[in-house]
């Protein structure tokens, strides 16, 4: 390891940084327990260095690197190779980088990395391909047509000065690209950026610095160094430009955004003063802006961040989810906004909240555990050693060593009346769209309003602190310490041989498990409850609305808790699910103890009292809010619908979401009985996992116990998930027309095959294997060929020990009617000649990969913790299903397994969910209600 670079005292990994004789920079990680290796290779060229008349070319040039080298002509050998070794690949273009990585088997490393390595030596740009990747950019495109967030960016850029190289349409597509000297300029453009010294390259491998480091020499140094510098960024792109920006929405959801240009401050890392800017403002516990506004009813959400913009400047900006009071009282909020950034200034930088921050982040740090995601990890490696100083590429983010309030006041300057931007969103102003003063943004056409700022806003943020006609009882104000801060990080003494959970405490409405990790011997640990409440609510859909409704209620209610955990360093989350409320947390031994304990007692309360938290203007809030995301369900994109119905489909008690919308008109009455009755009788189960003792364990589920004693539900009484049952040659098919978002050019199909019930994992092989094989043939001939869209794949589910095969494509151009078929043309062909291709020696090879992808042992403390959750949460509790995998991998003949691809295919049990864009349909729709007239398999996961 390299004395300069600092790391974790927890991280037992080896580093080594280097530079090759081309000024490559390297970063070469040695984990010798990982299965998985990878790369990553970042340049800082973005969407910034576009030619004004190619904009969306460094976009386009990241597509055309997959299509072959002069080592590998084949177009698809790169991502086969990747695929076919149990490996997954990427890459993303942003302002002032693009970013290349992939991961793979340990044994196919080489091979992989010899591959990746050509995108930087020696590519083809082949003429045949410049067409074909020049659509997938324009289907990448497409994909965001109806993201407002996309659309919104778009507007902001085009605010920016029009010589600014920030004012420029990164994404690409057909109408900035397709010109007949493209190609030219694609290889102008990479011979002009594309330069060894501009690179910062990471490498994770289970092979020895010394080894993986020559690996990386004989490869990687005969990429060119053509002597270029760094490209530089440093105008100002919205120097004198503060407008305010009405925009058309298209969701149900109206957004204020203010926006404040401020100098980059990066330099400044180690006393990180933007971040401390955007705590304050942003927090969300006692006395916080966001708490207030919610309080007052005209938010429902804030969020506050920086982002980089170029070299020179940065932005602190303010996405505030606006309520219906919100959107008319829009300027009123802007003003308590000011409301809190003067508290900010009046009551000065605060050296214990920079201390707060630094305390977290260094306990974050010493006891760093391995990242559950090897391409995550050297993904932001690679951007760090753009970002940070070569000793400092692990430790920066970590750093808060210097307490900066000078920086701090600086930026605090900057946010004030005539340094902001103010974008205000809302699907009202559709009803004005059409006025002369609305105009088109060129590339998504959403239309918009730019005016100056006007006078009144000025005068009520002059006016902030005297705001009349307030009515929560909360107050803007510096938040009080952090009572989750940890302060005991001890590791238990205590011994425990078991390698998996085991049940510690049962009777009729509790379950506890409990696992004393010694495979991560650190000072955390992970709690999960689950807890099923009174069912009525699983069958009745006036019922099942006001469980979301209560969801929302509690949640919001509890924020300024959740949110003190959080910045504690607590991780948790809590969801609402068919029959059940799960709670999970993971942090600090000595925090989440005294964070479990706070949200029980707080769930109790809340149950048994909930006229004394619910105030009827938040009800209302609350209420308006859950309908407008029952409205905007029908807003998603065809990719999410798709993934919705399916559900509703293969579940007996799945509704359509216009079902609930008609329940939605419920009174405050109605919820506070339901919130009474909701946990008078309920089952639960527990699991405490990591540096925990077990009579900590016992007593945790005992002051459970005692706390819900009242309470009990008898096992019959829980309502159980039963699935469709396809019969042999059977297709079940269900159509939705897309008709509530004109805006959506994008049509979506999946296609489902079902396998049989079963408790046996061997199943779950056949599937892994299936997916294995026919995910890269299937994304090459219907995306890469055939160019059905920009999302086209394969997977597998299993839903309760029923398993289906998945072929999903979202299509721009295409109907689902001609996807269907062209999925039917492709497995026929599959089927005679890929399988019957497909030899023994093949098998074996893909056998074989995969035995060596279950190898892979847990990371960290919570990746093991939330795989065990798994299992209790579906009652399975087969917490040593990873091994039985192992150990029946040698079961499946290539005989066996032929047999079973063809029957499922040929005797084919089958489950289409279309989701048709009106300009694509060419035939008349049969199939728009829920299937019922199917039968349906029992539950085999019951809770007993």
């Amino acid at each position: 390891m390299d004395q300069e670079l600092i790391i974790s005292p927890n991280d037992k990994k080896q580093y080594s940084l280097t530079t090759l004789p081309n000024q490559l920079e390297c970063l070469i990680i040695s984990d010798p327990n990982t299965k998985i290796s990878g790369a990553c290779l970042e340049i800082c060229v973005g969407w910034l260095d576009d030619p004004k008349e190619y904009q969306g070319i460094a976009h386009f040039c990241e597509h055309m690197l997959f299509m072959g080298s002069e080592k590998y002509p084949t177009q698809n050998d790169y991502t086969s190779f990747i695929q076919l070794n149990s490996g997954s690949y990427n890459a993303s273009t942003w302002l002032q980088r693009t970013k290349y990585h992939f991961s793979i088997q340990n044994d196919a490393f080489v091979g992989g990395l010899d591959r990746f390595a050509q995108f930087f030596i020696c590519p083809l740009f082949d003429s045949s391909c410049i067409e074909r990747e020049m659509n997938a950019v324009e289907s990448e495109f497409n994909l965001s047509l109806a993201d407002d967030q996309s659309r919104l960016w778009e507007i902001f850029v085009q605010q920016s000065d029009p010589e600014s190289t920030f004012n420029r349409f990164g994404c690409g597509n057909l109408l900035t690209l397709n010109k007949p000297d493209i190609r030219d300029q694609l290889l102008a453009f990479y011979d002009k950026y594309y330069c060894s010294s501009l690179m910062k390259l990471v490498v994770y491998t289970d092979k020895s610095i010394q080894e993986v480091g020559q690996i990386v020499h004989d490869i990687f140094s005969l990429v060119p160094n053509k002597g270029r510098n760094k490209p530089l960024h440093l105008d100002n792109p919205f120097r004198g430009q503060f407008p305010k920006v009405d925009v058309v929405g298209i969701k149900q959801e109206d957004y204020l955004f203010l926006n404040f240009v401020i100098p980059n401050y990066e330099d400044k890392y180690l006393g990180q003063p933007e971040s401390y800017i955007t705590h304050v403002l942003g927090h969300e516990g006692q006395n916080s802006l966001a708490s207030f506004l919610k309080d007052e009813g005209l938010v429902t959400e804030l969020i506050v961040g920086s982002q980089r913009l170029n070299d020179k400047v940065s932005e602190i900006y303010l996405e505030i989810v606006l309520t219906e009071e919100g959107f008319q009282s829009y300027e009123k909020v802007i003003a308590f906004v000011f409301k809190q950034i003067e508290k900010i200034k009046e009551k000065g930088v605060k050296k214990e909240i920079f201390d707060e921050l630094a305390q977290i982040k260094h306990l974050e740090f010493k006891f760093k555990e391995n990242t559950s995601s090897v391409l995550e990890y050297i993904e932001k490696l690679s951007e760090n050693m753009h970002k940070y100083p070569k000793n400092h590429i692990i430790y920066g983010e970590y750093a808060y060593e210097k307490y900066d309030p000078q920086s701090i006041n600086e930026i605090l300057k900057y946010l004030n009346p005539n340094n902001m931007i103010i974008f205000l969103r809302s699907p009202n102003f559709a009803d004005e769209k059409d006025n002369e003063d609305f105009i088109t943004e060129p590339f998504c056409k959403t239309r918009y309003r730019k005016q100056q700022i006007s006078n009144s806003i000025f005068q009520i943020i002059k006016n902030c602190n005297n705001l009349k006609g307030v009515k929560t009882q909360k107050i803007i104000d510096i938040f009080p310490p952090n009572l989750y801060l940890p302060q005991n990080f001890d590791i238990i003494k205590e011994t425990d041989d078991n390698e998996y959970p085991v049940k510690i405490f049962e009777n009729d409405y509790i379950r506890c498990f409990y696992l004393k990790d010694n495979q991560f011997p650190i000072c955390k640990g992970s709690y999960g409850i689950q807890l099923f409440p009174n069912q009525d609510f699983v069958t009745d859909e006036n019922e099942r609305v006001l469980f979301d409704l209560w969801s929302n209620i509690f949640y919001s209610q509890f924020e300024e808790t959740l949110y003190n955990a959080e910045c504690a360093g607590i991780s948790y989350n809590l969801d609402s699910a068919y029959n059940c409320v799960s709670f999970k947390v993971h942090g600090f031994n000595d925090s989440i103890l005294r964070f479990y304990k706070d949200f029980i007692q707080y769930l109790l309360d809340f149950h048994k009292q909930p006229k004394n938290y619910v105030k009827k203007h938040i009800f209302h809030v609350q209420k308006d809010d859950l309908e407008d995301r029952y409205e905007n369900y029908f807003m998603k994109s065809p990719y999410d619908l798709n993934s919705s119905y399916w559900k509703c489909m293969v579940y007996k008690t799945g509704k359509f979401m216009k079902e609930q919308l008609t329940e939605v008109e419920i009174k405050m009455n109605d919820f506070i009985s339901f919130t009474e009755k909701l946990f008078k009788t309920v089952r639960m189960q527990i699991y405490i996992h990591g540096n925990i003792s077990k009579d900590t364990a016992l007593n945790l589920c005992q002051i459970t116990h005692d706390l819900f004693s009242e309470f009990s539900q008898p096992n019959k009484s829980i309502q159980p998930l039963q699935i469709m049952k396809i019969q042999k040659n059977q297709t079940f098919k269900f159509e939705k027309l897309i008709t509530e978002n004109p805006d959506e050019p994008n049509s979506g199909l999946r296609i489902s095959y079902q396998g049989d019930q079963s408790l046996d994992p061997t199943l779950l092989l056949y599937f892994d294997l299936l997916n294995s094989i026919i995910s890269d043939p299937f994304e090459n001939q219907l995306r890469t060929n055939e160019q059905l869209g920009y999302v086209v794949y394969t997977n597998k589910s299993n839903r309760r020990g029923i398993h289906f095969f998945n072929f999903i494509i979202i299509s721009e151009t295409k109907s689902t009617k001609y996807i269907a078929n062209r999925i039917d043309t492709f497995l026929q062909d599959f089927l005679a000649k890929d399988l019957a291709e497909f030899n023994e020696e093949k098998f074996e090879k893909v056998k074989l990969s995969y035995y060596k992808d279950q190898s892979q042992d847990f990371q960290n403390m919570n990746e093991k913790f939330k795989d065990f959750w798994n299992e209790i949460l579906i009652n399975q509790y087969d917490f040593d299903k990873k091994q039985k995998l192992k150990e029946r991998i040698d079961s499946i003949t290539h005989e066996k397994f032929l047999t079973f691809v063809q029957n499922l295919f040929k005797d084919s049990k089958r489950l289409e969910i279309h989701i048709v864009n009106k300009r694509h349909l060419d035939w008349e729709l049969e199939h728009e209600e829920k299937i019922t007239e199917c039968e349906w398999y029992n539950d085999l996961f019951q809770l007993n």
